[in-house]
């Protein structure tokens, strides 16, 4: 066992406490206007009866501000202090229990709750889980990188949001907002940590007055790391800002306008390779590689030169091209709060784009993508009180354009195609709320949603075969590095298509070998409409106590793939049943919560790549089946002495595929083989049937990414030094159970159980006025996978790890 984890578990074991994400020894923030829409209209906030008991969380979540505690959802709210060293999606997984959110290489997350989730990293694929940043709905997940600094909170609803949240989503919605104006207020701060890998991550922000009826507030952050990997990959180099103007011209309205930019660069996460496939008895080679290995290392290289690539009949070779990001994301919103007198009115704008230029490596080959993003939205919502009703009525238009170029080389295959997207989406939605009594209410809410999703494009791919009688070529030409035109690239190496010849031919006469060309063309229209419901019950037993349950239903449009197997593919739907009580106790010196969740999900959509009907390499997305996920979810928060905080979460999950049925083409005679020779890539059961393809059922497994048990752990221990200074001790610890990471279930698919812990401790001034911290993350040493990825065209398995163990130190001043 690796030495640092004995005195981690019983660090995390001894203090019984969680990581900082369900409450904090600072009170809350207070939220501006344009971050509540609207008021609560039945009972002010819970406030906290003693200064030194557990703070309360003012949050958003059901569009009205109230405290986490009276808040009848599903939720986790993760401050702003468990933030400091957050740059992308996945490294959130630790903070939110209920959330698996990997990376599949670049910026490309995989965003899953509860088993729920999007296994997919294209362009042409929304996400079931949702993100709403500064409450405009992202339609890429990629856009989701850059947003991570002065932030007020994060806000994870877990189980499909089908009323009140910008597109529909199954699994959830993520949302993340920033820190407002404030009036009146000139304030700033600014942090810098390093570390190492030669880390650097800066953070700024300052609040100015304009007047008393206008405010400033310029945030920024700039963050680097070398690269985790031997061969210098897996790093990081992102630099951003945002910029907002609040005008309050009355007491009536307030007026926020906002804009951001961010770029990212680096390699983003990178892979080390896992094994490759005996072509003929579909028996693995592992490579034995350590997680810091890169694809670029010697000793990858090596390993590549000796992969053999049936269909080819040659070796799969080494990657020709490095990773890289060159990603810009930006965008601009206008938020208009009013008071109606008989309602309360909220306007929210915004226009969002991306450009992005990324070189991936996630399978022994590169994939290209040159990809254009632009999206606008506006929602609009009314909500008031009438007697013992308060109700809502919204609506929401979103618009999306996307173009995108996508080359793939695996050397001996290669695929260049282009298209162009435009998704729209129209909703209208409302909510009631019955309060019977003081303590007692009803509510039911819902949502029309019409979807419009339209492409048009093309992609070619060409295959390479050998065509000599042993099936071995050794002077096979691999394809140059660039192929923005596959065409072009085959004539730069002596292939050229004779007229009425269905494939390419090597005029050189140098090699036995041909290139197989096909074209996918795809031109199709969707329009799906779905009503979605919410129905809940709510009942305060005692000053402090909440008992509530619900039923809420959810759906994520179809779309579509390049595929010569599924091309269009439909809406997936989830029913959830959830019941919950949310506590505080002691003179709020402890809290409990418990919620219990049973979910039906349907027609799941499944990103997978696979061979298609012409033996080229194909990435498809399909409704692959249903599951039932089910599970309970505890947290505790305790404060028994005024310095000293501690709390627990723990998930328990079961999610099982009630049915996951799935075909793939047999690639036997691909190679010259008998069929049935080479196995499909999974440990599922399996049968040929008609067509040459085989039908996969994987019924009964579990779900991916979704863990048994996820325990987040930790405590924060404060020391009066003196009348000035303060120190404060703080561990965390998060362990989840083994997890699929993989589509196909085989080995490497899966990811055992793993503890991850970090600790810090910090010198503070009593007034917070400034602090020096040293921290170090992934004490274990811990690398585990965030994906693996099987590569059905050379048999190679490769795997992203988590990052290994970062130390160092940071310093923050405020005034």
């Amino acid at each position: 066992m690796n030495r640092f984890k004995i005195p981690a578990m019983l660090l995390a074991g001894t203090m019984l406490g969680t990581t900082p994400a369900h409450a904090q020894v600072t009170p809350a923030p207070v939220v501006p206007s344009a971050e509540a829409p609207a008021p609560q209209t039945t009972a002010p906030p819970q406030s906290t009866s003693q200064a030194d008991g557990i703070q309360d969380i003012v949050v958003t979540a059901s569009r009205i501000s109230d405290t986490s505690q009276r808040t009848a959802l599903a939720l986790d709210v993760i401050q702003p202090e468990a933030l400091t060293q957050v740059t992308q999606p996945q490294d959130l997984t630790k903070l939110a229990p209920a959330a698996q959110i990997g990376n599949a290489g670049g910026a490309s997350p995989l965003l899953y709750v509860r088993g729920v989730g999007t296994f997919s990293s294209n362009a042409i694929t929304d996400s079931a889980v949702a993100v709403n940043y500064d409450e405009i709905y992202l339609g890429r997940p990629t856009s989701s990188f850059g947003l991570y600094y002065d932030l007020a909170r994060i806000e994870l609803l877990k189980g499909p949001q089908g009323t009140l949240y910008g597109r529909n989503a199954t699994g959830g919605a993520l949302n993340i907002i920033p820190a407002t104006p404030k009036l009146g207020l000139h304030e700033g701060s600014a942090t810098i940590s390093t570390g190492n890998y030669q880390a650097v991550n800066a953070q700024a922000y300052v609040n100015l007055p304009l007047s008393d009826k206008a405010a400033l507030r310029v945030s920024g952050i700039s963050y680097s790391h070398d690269g985790y990997n031997s061969d210098d990959t897996y790093t990081e180099k992102g630099t951003g800002g945002r910029v907002q103007l609040l005008f309050q011209p009355d007491d009536r309205v307030t007026i926020r306008l906002a804009g951001d930019f961010f770029h990212l660069g680096g390699t983003g996460p990178t892979g080390t390779l896992l094994s490759a496939t005996n072509p003929q008895t579909g028996a693995l080679i592992p490579t034995g590689f350590s997680p810091d290995v890169g694809l670029f290392d010697p000793r990858s290289v090596a390993f590549l030169n000796s992969a053999f690539v049936p269909t080819a009949g040659t070796v799969a070779g080494p990657v020709t091209r490095r990773p890289s990001l060159d990603n810009i994301f930006y965008g601009a919103s206008a938020h208009v709060d009013a008071d109606l007198g008989f309602a309360q009115l909220a306007v929210v704008g915004g226009w969002r784009g991306a450009e992005q230029e990324v070189v991936q490596t996630p399978g022994a080959f590169f994939l290209q993508n040159s990809e254009k993003d632009e999206q606008y939205s506006i929602e609009a919502r009314l909500n008031g009180t009438v007697g013992a009703f308060d109700w809502l009525l919204g609506g929401l238009y979103f618009t999306e354009d996307i173009d995108d170029l996508l080359r793939v080389n695996f050397n001996v295959l290669g695929s260049s195609g282009a298209f162009k997207a435009k998704n729209e989406s129209t909703a209208a939605f409302g909510r009631i709320v019955w309060n019977i009594t003081d303590t007692f209410r009803a509510s039911g809410a819902a949502r029309y949603t019409k979807d419009v999703k339209t492409i048009a494009g093309t992609t070619t791919t060409a295959t390479g075969i050998c065509t000599a009688p042993s099936h071995v070529c050794p002077d096979f030409r691999r394809l140059p590095a660039t192929i923005d035109d596959l065409p072009a690239a085959l004539l730069s190496i002596g292939y050229v298509q004779p007229p009425g010849v269905p494939v390419y031919v090597d005029v050189t006469g140098q090699s036995n070998a041909i290139y197989s060309p096909s074209v996918i063309p795809l031109d199709a229209r969707t329009a799906p409409d779905k009503v979605t419901y919410r129905g809940a019950v709510e009942f305060e037993p005692r000053s402090g106590s909440l008992l509530y349950a619900s039923v809420e239903t959810g759906y994520r449009s179809g779309g579509f793939s390049f595929s010569t197997v599924q091309p269009v593919f439909g809406p997936e739907t989830i029913t959830a049943y959830t019941i919950g009580a949310k506590n505080r106790f002691l003179n709020n010196r402890l809290q409990l919560n418990i919620e219990g969740f049973y979910w039906k999900y349907k027609d799941q959509q499944v990103t997978h790549n696979g061979i298609g009907t012409n033996g080229g390499l194909e990435f498809v997305t399909e409704n692959i089946g249903s599951s039932t996920n089910k599970g309970v979810e505890v947290d505790l928060t305790a404060k028994p002495f005024r310095n000293t905080l501690l709390s627990a979460n723990v998930q328990y999950l079961d999610a099982r595929n009630d049915s996951f049925v799935y075909t793939e083409v047999d690639t036997s005679s691909l190679g010259g083989l008998p069929a049935g020779t080479v196995p499909p890539a999974t440990r599922c059961p399996y049968q040929i049937v008609s067509g040459n393809r085989y039908r996969i059922d994987c019924s009964g497994t579990r779900a991916l990414r979704s863990p048994e048990w996820t325990i987040n752990l930790g405590a924060q221990q404060t020391f009066e030094v003196s009348d000035d200074l303060r120190l404060t001790l703080e561990g965390n610890t998060h362990y989840q159970t083994s997890n699929i990471v993989m589509f196909e279930r085989r080995d490497f698919s899966v990811q055992p159980a793993y503890w991850v812990t970090d600790l810090a401790v910090t010198l503070s001034a009593a007034d917070d006025q400034w602090s020096l911290a040293g921290f170090v993350n992934n004490v274990g040493d811990e690398r585990f996978f965030t994906t693996t990825y099987y590569s059905s065209l050379n048999g190679i398995t490769q795997g992203n790890y988590s990052p290994p163990r970062t130390y160092g130190a940071r310093l923050s001043f405020r005034y």
